[in-house]
């Protein structure tokens, strides 16, 4: 039995008792942190100096369209110019128009993902670049190979560079890049001819191939075969 002068919901070392009442103070809480927060914003490297050698990046963004399927020139700012090295995973803002335009670089648009294919001294674009907004990650992932196997299964399929791209390479795993690279396996052994002792260039081929190298077309068992 509680008397009219004891509070409906008992209080202990002045917080309130009551599970409800709780939660609601934590609400209120984070509502009032949440709204006190700086808000981010993406840098746009206004103002900011431009890498000194190599100043444009050429990037290929994630977008599967086929009238995007190209590569877009970007001003590399100087402090991401290290580490902007073709292969590389980076952010790009994409999609703003000519008049969003702020000492001569573009400005706006929506952030995407992308790849540096190429770093150059210049660009045929006649209009003002964007600088690249944020590298990702420095891990090379992109290599010339998989680039060239890339664009030729997009060009066999008619599909888009970067939707095989997408298939091709791993999503990002920080915790992965941030341990040291195992050391490289050692090469298998060339295996026995077996079957391919009856071409005249077979043994040579299986050689190549476990060493690593392209077998060129003059040792291909089918150029000898009868």
């Amino acid at each position: 039995m509680s008397s009219a002068n004891e509070p409906e919901h008992p209080v202990a070392d002045g917080r309130p008792g009551d599970p409800v009442e709780q939660l609601a103070l934590i609400r209120d809480l984070v509502a009032e942190a949440k709204q006190k927060a700086p808000k981010a914003k993406p840098r746009t490297w206004r103002g900011a100096a431009l890498a000194k050698e190599l100043p444009v990046a050429r990037i290929l963004v994630n977008k599967g369209v086929l009238h995007l399927d190209q590569l877009w020139d970007y001003a590399v700012p100087e402090e991401l110019s290290e580490a902007a090295q073709p292969g590389v995973r980076v952010r790009v803002r994409f999609g703003a128009g000519t008049h969003h335009v702020h000492g001569g670089r573009r400005e706006g648009g929506g952030l995407i993902d992308g790849f540096v294919v190429e770093r150059r001294a210049d660009t045929d674009y006649t209009g003002p670049l964007a600088a690249l907004a944020h590298v990702v990650s420095p891990e090379v992932v992109l290599t010339p190979r998989m680039l060239t196997l890339a664009r030729a299964v997009a060009d066999r399929y008619a599909g888009s560079l970067a939707d095989v791209l997408q298939l091709a390479l791993p999503p990002r795993n920080a915790r992965a890049e941030a341990k040291p690279s195992p050391e490289p396996l050692p090469p298998p052994a060339a295996p026995e001819p077996g079957g391919w002792s009856r071409y005249p260039a077979g043994p040579a081929f299986l050689r190549a191939l476990a060493s690593g190298s392209d077998p060129v077309s003059s040792t291909h068992p089918r150029a000898h075969a009868t």
